[in-house]
């Protein structure tokens, strides 16, 4: 269900921001939610009657009764988890804090309640808890785990009848679930079809990170161009804003504008994921990226938010462990482990062909701290120059 703000279904219907919030408040705005302070209205709801206590509560249901619920919530008002206990079903609520509590790294907690609904037997919260168990398995060391929840989810796909359009809905779920993990592990799935076929069959929301996993695609692909129009595209096309995938989508642009040389451009992507992300403790999406990132965080928030650039780099020591191992094991790959995150950042510029000067300036450091790294990078790798170095890089 797509969302409207008060202001917007005010001048919709012609009346005061004011009268919308009392039909809100009275029940009499169909399937209109709170959330935070705010209510969203949905597209095209008229003043009805008000509803008894139960119809609303049933009606919440429907809104909520949907897999990856955080890609999907439309507007990030005040206290997220203060919205998220509103939730009147337990197992809704449940479902949003698995995802919420990885978002902002903490991963056991997320992991105990994700471990309640691992093969449950309703796809929405099976989907979300065998996706979000594997990266929380990650990051925490438990690599014994990450095999068993991604193997549960390459078993949703190969099970399936991809085909069968009766359940087209519900396999395009299963299709998301499996390229998210294809992606962010980067490692062979086979048998997971392409989003693309998939995207127009799932709610907006979960179209718009779609988009930004056919970006990333694009961008592996080394067409960064492409990628980024994809992204741009996801955003300007998007009814509403969907706070979590226009973070990541802000993500991918600003790396494919490194990339393309358009560094101003990068900074302004940057910072609107991090506006949008940090006020709320949203480390994750920078966490995932930020071998990829190249410095910029360093460039725009080591100094300006050192308190949370730390925390981000914090979680990203353990994250890049983990990763590596997986990475290295399933694809036979010899990704380094063996680098900090700033040496890994630094390794990367350099194999790209900057020069220790443009490095420097880029990431706030002197030149002589960048040559520095660059022979610590040499030793820690066994290597003897700059040619080498792609070979333990994800370039």
């Amino acid at each position: 269900m797509n969302f409207e703000t008060v202001a917007q279904a005010a001048a919709r219907l012609g009346v005061t921001v004011r009268a919308v919030q009392k039909w809100a408040k009275e029940g009499k705005l169909e399937g209109a939610q709170k959330m935070g302070r705010d209510w969203m209205v949905p597209f095209g709801a008229v003043v009805t009657e008000a509803k008894t206590e139960q119809t609303v509560r049933t009606d919440t249901k429907k809104v909520f009764d949907a897999a990856f619920p955080m890609f999907q919530l439309p507007y990030f008002s005040g206290d997220i988890l203060e919205f998220i206990n509103k939730i009147h079903d337990p197992d809704e609520r449940n479902l949003y804090l698995i995802e919420y509590y990885y978002f902002i790294g903490e991963l056991e907690k997320s992991e105990e309640i994700a471990e309640l609904y691992v093969g449950s037997d309703n796809l929405n919260y099976r989907l979300s808890a065998e996706l979000f168990s594997t990266f929380n398995s990650m990051i925490t060391g438990h690599l014994h785990k990450v095999h068993f929840s991604a193997e549960l989810l390459k078993r949703e796909i190969e099970d399936s009848d991809l085909t069968d359009e009766t359940c087209i809905s519900e396999n395009a779920l299963k299709v998301f679930a499996g390229v998210v993990l294809k992606t962010q592990l980067h490692t062979p799935f086979e048998t997971v079809p392409q989003i693309e076929e998939y995207i127009k069959y799932l709610p907006e929301g979960l179209r718009m990170i779609s988009l930004y996993l056919s970006s990333y695609k694009a961008y592996l692909a080394k067409d960064y161009s492409r990628s980024l129009g994809i992204a741009q595209a996801a955003m300007n096309g998007a009814t509403m804003q969907y706070p979590m995938p226009t973070i990541y989508c802000n993500i991918i642009c600003a790396i494919d504008c490194v990339n393309l040389l358009q560094l101003d451009k990068a900074g302004e992507y940057i910072k609107k994921a991090w506006q949008l992300a940090i006020p709320h403790k949203i480390y994750m999406p920078f966490v995932e990226h930020y071998s990829i990132l190249q410095g910029l965080l360093e460039n725009n928030f080591k100094k300006l938010d050192p308190d949370n650039y730390n925390k981000i780099i914090e979680f990203t020591r353990s994250y890049n462990i983990a990763w590596y191992q997986v990475y290295n094991k399933k694809t036979d790959r010899t990704v380094s482990n063996e680098l900090t995150p700033i040496e890994f950042t630094i390794a990367m510029l350099y194999s790209r062909n900057w020069r220790a000067k443009e490095i420097a300036a880029h990431m706030h450091i002197s030149e002589r701290t960048v040559s520095n790294y660059i022979q610590v990078i040499y030793e820690k790798l066994n290597i003897n120059g700059r040619k080498e170095l792609g070979k333990y890089l994800l370039t």
